[in-house]
């Protein structure tokens, strides 16, 4: 069995089993026998559970998504009202963190790595997708794989935005004829990012796949 790798206060997404409705929580405690949750919320609306009740959680790991499906076995008032949960009896690994890729256009501002002493021309242009490793660029010009340039953005993360301006490395291109006009499709990985802005990307990536999820 996939080992359980939630931690006090990780934020996760819950759903009563067969609904395809999503609520966001946290985990309060762990004990020997079962996990307990915060009450979850979804536009201010909270999830009300029964004893009994089944329920689908999903929660990003340190390397992975992954997704259980648990029972209802409790509850507790400590200074909020908290569900207790079962631990699961399979744990599924839904996809490595470095390989899940989101498909979206998004506004991309990139630029040649100047000479020293001189400012960076940004450019605005698209990406295509984006992972926590890297993104897909459409630009009106090719770039040589191995070319570095510099790439910024701003991503919606919670209640805030996050912007990053990072060293990017063309992998791969690919030219695209659309309209009689070629443009070209850079595959690129960040360069030099922290970890802790490669988990921000992250975030923005697994919250935007569960509210498409939602909506199919």
């Amino acid at each position: 069995m996939e080992r359980i790798s939630l931690s006090i206060n990780q934020r996760i997404e819950v759903s009563l089993e067969g609904s395809e409705e999503y609520y966001v929580s946290a985990v309060e405690d762990i004990t020997s026998d079962m996990i307990f949750i915060a009450v979850p919320y979804r536009n201010q609306t909270p999830l009300m559970f029964s004893e009994g009740d089944r329920v689908l959680v999903n929660y990003t790991g340190d390397s992975e998504l992954f997704s259980f499906t648990s029972t209802v076995v409790g509850r507790r008032q400590d200074k909020v009202l908290l569900y207790g949960i079962s631990f699961p009896e399979k744990i599924q690994r839904v996809q490595r963190r470095r390989d899940v890729r989101l498909c979206i256009l998004h506004d991309v501002f990139c630029a040649e790595i100047p000479q020293e002493d001189e400012p960076p021309v940004f450019k605005k242009t698209k990406a295509l997708d984006i992972s926590a490793s890297g993104l897909r660029l459409v630009t009106d010009k090719p770039f040589a794989v191995g070319t570095r340039l510099l790439v910024k953005f701003k991503l919606p993360v919670r209640d805030a935005f996050y912007e990053t301006e990072t060293k990017a490395e063309v992998k791969r291109q690919e030219p695209i004829l659309i309209d009689n006009q070629m443009v070209y499709h850079l595959g690129m990985e960040f360069i030099g990012l922290p970890q802790s802005q490669k988990d921000k990307i992250f975030s923005y990536i697994f919250w935007k796949m569960m509210e498409q999820k939602r909506l199919q």
